[in-house]
């Protein structure tokens, strides 16, 4: 099927319905709560994973940024920190999802579960069902009461990165995939307001939680850490669990905002599903004060992975921001392309072209997870009269311009990151490992096929970097990185 359905008028919104504003937590740049707990992370934490600012990551090169989540909170297991103020933030990131995006860092908690989707009858149901499923701590529900896409996407990574993670040592090998250890959520007596729900158009229908509870504590030292790991990243030992279960009264803070929780819900193949990504669309509208349109961008995928990304690029380079949302899997991404008209209006007049313009590209693929990858082979960029020419040559990257060849190669890469002399050489070494393994397997980009096109999946390509750099290290690695940090 198409993801959002084309061709139809979409039905007004009523601006009424529409709340003026909305609390800083539920801002777009930072849609979830932050992580973690602020006195007992590792003394000497990884570095941070930087998400791309444009639709796709930059991947041609080395990278600018070490490629791997923060160890002190991996993939696979995070804590929303209810802020002090203004919860409602806090209320809609526990219910849309037990997710976090903050800072670059993408924490999802769900690991391997059944891969059957179940939907609803209609949109009250498929929100409750999600509420339910994070109430109870159910991963398993949890993921399966989302649309499909969304679903597949958060499973993929999490079922491979927790088995890096046990790989690695850093869980232990019993690590129950099926539940969210060390963090407790309740729901008691949950209300939908019926006549406030919102028939966005024949797929998207916004509902709105009115009254009930949610309770939440949480334990760091629950989580399926190894005790060697616990050793390297909490040399101190891990922080006491200090905090007090919170219980947050949502009709106190409805009445108090005049604002209910907005759920977002979606129609696939006749069941509906509450989305993770249309919720934090539908609030990144009203903190902007806009109303959804009532036509969306259509997709228009190319005809495979490699024309897909070569599309992409121009039009990037070309700041042509509505092809790149047709080029976002409709089923993943339908939100951006629902969301699409509001965001063309906002950048009208103020995206310019850069000039440059890719006179070659020749690129490899390989199928992953959920995807086929396309890594550079050979890239020529034009601008102003000049050239740059960069070709891949076995584990090395050469790039000519201005008559000058440069290579790049892992132990270039690795100086770069700050390698030198001076640490120890397991360190080095741990290093090292990473730059091999990111410049072997090539820093790619994830194609997805939907209705016979090729699209460009933002998600499924920072996954595959993290991914990749965490196959690129060993155990011992771990431990020297952590030693040699100290």
């Amino acid at each position: 099927m198409t993801y959002p359905p084309q061709g139809g008028q979409w039905q007004p919104n009523d601006p009424n319905q529409y709340p003026q504003g909305y609390p800083q937590q539920g801002q777009p740049s930072q849609p979830f709560p932050a992580q973690g707990y602020p006195q007992g992370q590792p003394s000497q934490p990884f570095p941070t994973q930087g998400q791309p600012s444009q639709p796709f990551p930059a991947q041609y090169g080395h990278p600018q940024q070490q490629p791997y989540p923060q160890y002190g909170q991996p993939v696979g297991y995070g804590y929303p920190q209810p802020p002090k103020r203004k919860r409602t933030g806090v209320i809609v990131a526990v219910i849309a999802a037990v997710a976090l995006v903050a800072g670059g860092v993408v924490t999802f908690v769900a690991l391997n579960q059944t891969s059957v989707n179940e939907g609803s009858a209609n949109p009250q149901d498929a929100a409750l069902k999600l509420v339910s499923a994070v109430g109870n701590a159910d991963v398993a529900g949890l993921l399966t009461s989302l649309p499909p896409a969304e679903s597949a996407l958060l499973r993929d990574l999490n079922s491979q990165a927790t088995e890096e993670f046990k790989r690695l040592d850093v869980f232990k090998k019993d690590a129950d995939p099926d539940k969210v250890a060390g963090l407790g959520l309740k729901a008691d007596n949950l209300k939908f307001d019926d006549a406030q729900r919102q028939e966005v158009n024949d797929h998207l229908a916004i509902n709105m939680l009115v009254d009930g509870q949610l309770t939440m504590n949480s334990d760091m030292r629950q989580l399926p850490f190894t005790q060697k790991f616990i050793d390297l990243a909490f040399p101190d030992g891990m922080p006491a669990a200090t905090r007090k279960p919170e219980t947050v009264d949502i009709g106190k803070q409805v009445r108090k905002s005049h604002k209910p929780i907005r759920i977002a819900t979606v129609k696939v193949d006749g069941q509906w599903y509450p989305s993770i990504f249309y919720t934090v669309a539908d609030y990144a509208l009203q903190g902007a004060k806009k109303s959804w349109p009532k036509q969306s961008v259509p997709a228009k995928g190319a005809d495979s992975p490699g024309n897909a990304v070569r599309a992409m690029a121009d039009a990037a380079l070309n700041a042509d921001l509505e092809r790149v949302i047709e080029l976002a899997p409709p089923d993943e991404l339908g939100a951006l392309h629902d969301a699409g008209p509001v965001l063309l209006q906002a950048v009208t007049g103020k995206l310019k072209p850069t000039g440059a313009k890719i006179t070659q590209l020749q690129t490899d693929t390989n199928s992953v997870t959920g995807g086929t990858k396309v890594t550079l082979k050979e890239l020529t960029i034009e601008a102003d009269g000049d050239s740059v020419h960069i070709v891949k040559k076995g584990d090395c990257y050469s790039a000519t311009a201005d008559g000058e060849t440069h290579d790049m190669c892992p132990a270039d890469a690795a100086k770069e990151m700050g390698v030198s002399s001076r640490m120890p050489a397991r360190a080095r070494q741990a290093i090292t490992h990473l730059m091999e393994g990111l410049f072997k397997n090539g820093l790619g980009v994830v194609t997805t096929k939907v209705d016979g096109k090729w699209y460009v999946s933002p998600g499924r390509s920072v996954f595959e970097i993290v991914l990749t750099a965490l196959r690129s290290l060993q155990p011992q690695d771990i431990e020297a990185i952590f030693q040699g940090r100290r």
